[in-house]
């Protein structure tokens, strides 16, 4: 096992200096930082002994880290949402969640056993994070307790929790379908994340099962934002050869609300032209005009099983991951198509 003096003698300072760095100590400068830092993460340090000392560690407190909270969290409601039905499930099993949003600049590229020995915490659920990410990687490798939302992790010490993408494609494009809809745009978030790969994959299966009733399919990539939606979808329609798409299905309400917006920019209206279907229901969605058909996600369940998994995970026990159900919340911006 790797120790202080290991990294002493690997980056030529002295024990006591490499100490302090790991130790985010302000007398140490930020460039002798990142240089023991760097050492101790390449050398499997942090994880290592860090972890340890969780051993035996009754804090009754877990971790909610997240890189997806922002100055429109509170007005998509998601994130949060999801976060106050962890902290509440929580606290009714005497349990404390800490947030914490992380950014690796910030956090000057601490480690994710760093992160959970500074608080003292038993285990974390993260959430927001591409599969891809470092700080994600190095928390699905680590021995540490750790819940995954949307993120495929299934080891001794991990799994995860997500909504039923299968079901959802298979609800919102039949409806699509039964209100005489044929051609379609399918608006997804990122592309590195797992759950839009998972999205990806499910819907080219239902094209395929489904061949002879859809005529056109366009894909576009609405990075689970509001503005970036609204572009796209006005650069799509302002094209005259894609007027003929008259339904759009996006995997956020929040890049349905976009949606809207980028249709209304091209003269279009909701449903009278263009029918448009969420997914999350958020809040906002009952509220905007019109209302925003969706598909609602059960963020209650998916918070009180993350916390359930993770005091199991704690307990030694394996968990395998939980897939919750969806529903169709039929509103106003999904109408039948008109010739």
């Amino acid at each position: 096992m790797v120790s202080i003096k290991d990294i002493a003698k690997l980056t030529g300072f002295s024990v006591t200096t490499v100490s302090r760095a790991l130790n985010n100590h302000s007398d140490v400068n930020e460039q002798t930082k990142a240089i023991i830092q760097k050492a101790a993460r390449e050398n499997d340090y942090a994880p290592n002994i860090l972890a340890k000392s969780l051993v035996n560690k009754n804090s009754k407190t877990f971790g909610f880290i997240t890189s997806n909270f922002s100055a429109t969290t509170l007005m998509d409601s998601f994130s949060f949402k999801l976060f106050m039905n962890c902290v509440n499930r929580a606290n009714e099993l005497g349990y404390e969640i800490v947030l914490i949003h992380y950014k690796a600049s910030i956090h000057n590229m601490k480690s994710f056993a760093q992160i959970i020995s500074e608080r003292n915490l038993e285990g974390a659920i993260i959430q927001g994070f591409d599969e891809s990410d470092p700080f994600c990687k190095e928390a699905a490798e680590s021995s540490i307790p750790t819940v995954f939302i949307d993120i495929e992790r299934n080891t001794e010490n991990t799994t995860y929790v997500s909504s039923d993408v299968k079901k959802a494609v298979e609800i919102g494009f039949s409806y699509l379908l039964s209100k005489g809809h044929t051609s379609f745009c399918f608006i997804h978030g990122t592309p590195e994340s797992w759950i839009t790969q998972k999205w990806l994959l499910e819907v080219e299966a239902f094209r395929q099962k489904h061949t002879a009733a859809i005529e056109d399919f366009y894909l576009l990539d609405g990075s689970y934002a509001l503005e970036p939606t609204r572009q796209v979808v006005k650069e799509f329609y302002e094209k005259k050869e894609n007027k003929q798409v008259t339904a759009i299905f996006a995997t956020s309400d929040v890049m349905g609300i976009g949606a809207m917006k980028g249709v209304a920019d091209c003269g279009l209206s909701v449903p009278e032209d263009i029918s448009i279907l969420g997914y999350d229901n958020i809040v906002l969605a009952e509220y905007v005009t019109p209302a925003l058909t969706t598909i609602s996600q059960n963020l209650e369940g998916v918070g009180s099983r993350a916390v359930e998994y993770l005091l199991e995970l704690t307990k030694g026990q394996v968990v395998k991951p939980g897939i919750l159900d969806v529903t169709l919340v039929k509103r106003e911006s999904v109408g039948v198509k008109h010739d």
